[in-house]
């Protein structure tokens, strides 16, 4: 036994006493006094008793009303002295918009006051008003009954901490044993080396069956551990990332891909448009020339749109919606089939925040350019990818739209615990946009929605986890 917890031992008494207690007794620390009472517990020396107190404290609005008052009684004081409209009432007190609320929900709850006709208009007036046991209970949380308590926390004004306490006393074999114990050296020092000492000294030996508290080390982050083998297997299968801005011009996020400027998605609902600077440059002008052909009277005999394409319209600047942008960035720029490119990157759209959607998500661009690509040929590489690549189990597909490809596919993979979920679109690029882009051979393109995908793999019940911040859930994932 070593010397710690031999005062740890003799420290104890027949009757529980609480572990801080004990450390003061002991002239040791409390960490020491639970580090050493596990071992004294386990040598049957010492028999410990654990609790949870829950201690009550103020929340940041708790402790705003404890300075100023509650809305309540803030209201009640505004119309004491003589009944008012409502809305003089809370410029009165001073109460914010959130706070009018729950001062009239609660003055009316506590019968404080009421709505009355004065001068043929409705007014707040004041009745009786004693101080509650709840404005009691916010001068001192420690001194508030079960009743009160209750009140406050519901209404998010204390907070409950749990804390462990632990008592301990002395058992009849501990007794014995800090009597005919005697304490053993725990560290060898350079000074007893030196000096000689140690060989007088009786050393306590290594428990190597003790547990130590499991450490928690730092790791790489699962779902960019996903992305990156997500690359690692698409350049493996000869494909090559391209990239892209994330703040694109429209002409590159709507109009290359052969989307009429009047088309629904490119209203503001389906798209973040930049402020300021709102328009950009289009640079590339042979380009640009094709498009606004392509979109006018038709390219690779199409009629095309049949309207006036408007190249400021083109300039606008966006957050990127869809990685297909880069993939006309990547055409336009000229390839050599067959060709293999892919784009791993985030896009932005508004939409209703649940388990599967969210503002921005990354997106998983590829193309596959060359003599004698079919629909087929795209069926078959997108359920490759979504079983060997992302690890989906079950895929299904469904006919669908888009703009710029036709035919065109929708992707729908099962996620354990949810159900079906659209995961992806895809076909074959219209021969419009690719004469206008210079590309002369067929072209499949598809662009998932990789953070569903990654649901599947990490097991993540709602797509907001992949990026959580919170501590637990980033060391069990």
């Amino acid at each position: 036994m070593n010397e710690s917890s031999l005062l740890v031992l003799k420290a104890l008494e027949k009757d529980y006493k609480d572990a801080r207690e004990i450390a003061r007794r002991a002239g040791v620390s409390y960490d020491s006094v639970m580090s050493a009472l596990k071992g004294l517990e386990e040598a049957g020396y010492a028999a410990l008793e654990r609790e949870v107190e829950e201690k009550p404290a103020l929340t940041g609005e708790g402790s705003l009303y404890a300075k100023n008052g509650l809305p309540e009684r803030r209201l009640y004081d505004a119309v004491v002295a003589k009944a008012l409209p409502l809305d003089e009432a809370v410029k009165k007190a001073g109460l914010s918009e959130k706070e009018k609320g729950i001062a009239l929900q609660w003055a009316k709850r506590n019968g404080w006051v009421e709505f009355a006709r004065v001068n043929a208009a409705q007014q707040l007036k004041a009745l009786k008003a004693p101080l509650s046991k709840i404005e009691a209970a916010l001068s001192d949380v420690s001194k508030a009954d079960a009743e009160s308590m209750n009140i406050l926390v519901s209404r998010g004004l204390v907070s409950l901490a749990k804390e462990k306490k632990f008592k301990a006393r002395v058992t009849p074999a501990g007794l014995q044993a800090a009597k005919e114990t005697k304490a053993k050296a725990t560290q060898l020092t350079a000074g007893d080396l030196k000096s000689g000492a140690w060989r007088s000294k009786d050393y306590a030996g290594y428990d190597l069956s003790t547990l130590s508290a499991p450490r928690a080390f730092g790791k790489k982050h699962s779902y960019k551990q996903f992305i990156n083998g997500i690359k690692s297997k698409l350049v493996a299968l000869g494909f090559r990332e391209a990239r892209g801005p994330l703040v694109e011009l429209e002409f590159w996020n709507m109009d290359a891909l052969f989307m009429a400027q009047d088309h629904p998605a490119r209203e503001i609902h389906d798209v973040f448009q930049v402020d300021d600077p709102a328009r950009g440059e289009i640079l590339d002008a042979a380009t640009l020339k094709q498009v606004k052909k392509a979109h006018e009277s038709g390219l690779a005999g199409s009629k095309g749109w049949g309207y006036k394409w408007d190249p400021e319209v083109a300039a606008r600047l966006v957050m990127r919606s869809q990685t297909t942008s880069v993939s006309a960035r990547e055409l336009a720029k000229g390839v050599k089939p067959p060709a293999r490119t892919f784009c791993i990157g985030r896009v932005f759209r508004p939409d209703e925040i649940d388990w599967k959607h969210f503002i921005e998500f990354n997106q998983c661009e590829g193309i596959v350019a060359g003599e004698g690509m079919t629909f087929r040929e795209l069926l078959g590489y997108l359920e490759d990818f979504a079983i060997e690549v992302f690890g989906a189990e079950r895929v299904k597909f469904a006919p669908s739209y888009f703009p710029f490809t036709e035919p065109s596919v929708e992707l729908y993979a099962d996620i354990p615990g949810r159900g079906w979920a659209e995961v992806g679109g895809a076909g074959m690029f219209r021969p419009e946009m690719l004469e206008a882009l210079g590309v002369r051979v067929p072209v499949i393109a598809w662009g998932l929605g990789i953070d569903r995908l990654a649901m599947i793999r990490l097991g993540a019940k709602d797509i907001r986890d992949l990026t959580s911040s919170d501590i637990e859930y980033l060391r069990s994932h």
